[in-house]
């Protein structure tokens, strides 16, 4: 097998960022594209030299000539798209979240196994190096026993960004807001540093957007582990903050702003020093502030995840992030969400 060709399905926001990373990779090909609209529709194929063209994801799922397709589509749409894909026998990459419930993420992850495909789901952070720094400290155990860990996420998001698609702002279509579709990538890392989640208690409400969802949250979380957590998730803090996580042990404390570490500081300093050196010297290409413009980020990383499909494929491998690693913020946002509207503690695990 050589280049691994794909189809993407949605040529909304997200669709290009995948066409761009497909391009800048040497083992994939995009094949084609399949949006609603035509008029969408062809100039994307087009400026991403792409063979074919359709309003009908389905006969797009049909050609012969696409090994993997991924879905940018908003995510009410991915349930069955993904089933779809599957019983085609094509392997999926789908935007995050991976569903707008846990019931259809597990449908999802079931069909994709039973047809044995891969399933991948987009959450292009992890691939940060600076990120994988955090990640690789938690797993040396260099913060001794976790303490706390936080998440925050105070973005702004304006009306007309609501207004821009019939789908945004809703329960039944987008599944929530400032959790399920900002604050989502950050939970998600939360959760990858600290461990599973054993219960939360969350409030949730809606201050200066007209949508049905949240625009503001916030959860206290205990970890499996014993650690305690806090996350706080709005799309209403004008003009919009830099998504800041903090990890806090025993032993030290670790506090990543945007993509970037800004603070590294452990008991044992001195025996860090050359890892502190080269914190301090890599620069990196920076993926950008999404906390006020929702575009404003690289493709760095989702290149990189992608990349990750292809070689899932070809090495016949899980994906790193594959369909359970993907539901797992997705299982804390419907907790926060169900806590908030009950006013009820909740114990994990959940299963809507």
């Amino acid at each position: 097998m050589n280049k691994i060709r794909f189809g993407i399905i949605g040529g909304g926001m997200i669709g290009p960022f995948h066409a761009e990373a497909i391009s800048q990779l040497d083992d994939a090909e995009l094949i084609g594209v399949a949006t609603t609209r035509e008029e969408t529709a062809k100039p994307f194929a087009e400026k991403f030299g792409a063979k074919v063209w359709y309003t009908d994801y389905r006969k797009l799922l049909q050609r012969d000539d696409i090994d993997a397709v991924n879905i940018c589509t908003p995510p009410f749409l991915h349930e069955e798209m993904t089933i779809a894909a599957a019983k085609e026998g094509k392997h999926v990459l789908v935007e995050k979240p991976i569903a707008i419930n846990l019931k259809e993420a597990d449908r999802m992850i079931e069909a994709c196994r039973k047809a044995g495909v891969k399933l991948g789901v987009i959450f292009q952070s992890r691939f940060n190096k600076d990120i994988n720094r955090i990640k690789e400290a938690t797993d040396r155990g260099d913060f001794g026993k976790l303490i706390m860990g936080d998440a925050y996420v105070k973005w702004f998001r304006t009306q007309e960004y609501y207004d821009s698609a019939s789908w945004r702002g809703t329960w039944d279509k987008e599944g929530g807001g400032a959790l399920i579709n900002q604050a989502i990538h950050t939970i998600d890392l939360l959760q990858w540093f600290m461990g599973e989640v054993e219960s939360l208690y969350a409030f949730i409400d809606t201050k200066i957007h007209k949508i049905e969802v949240e625009d503001v949250a916030v959860a206290a979380l205990r970890f499996k582990n014993g650690a305690i957590g806090v996350i706080e998730g709005s799309t209403a803090i004008y003009p919009g903050l830099p998504r800041r996580l903090e990890i806090h042990g025993e032993k030290g404390t670790v506090i990543l702003e945007g993509d970037k570490i800004k603070l590294w500081s452990f008991v044992d300093q001195k025996d860090k020093k050359k890892e502190i050196e080269e914190i301090r010297e890599y620069k990196g290409k920076k993926s950008g502030d999404t906390s006020s413009n929702p575009t404003n980020f690289s493709i760095e990383n989702h290149k990189l995840q992608i990349k990750d499909f292809v070689e899932a494929i070809k090495e016949d491998r899980e994906p790193f992030i594959n369909g359970e690693e993907g539901r797992k913020s997705l299982e804390i946002v419907r907790a926060i969400y169900f806590s908030g509207k009950t006013e009820k503690a909740v114990k994990f695990p959940v299963i809507e």
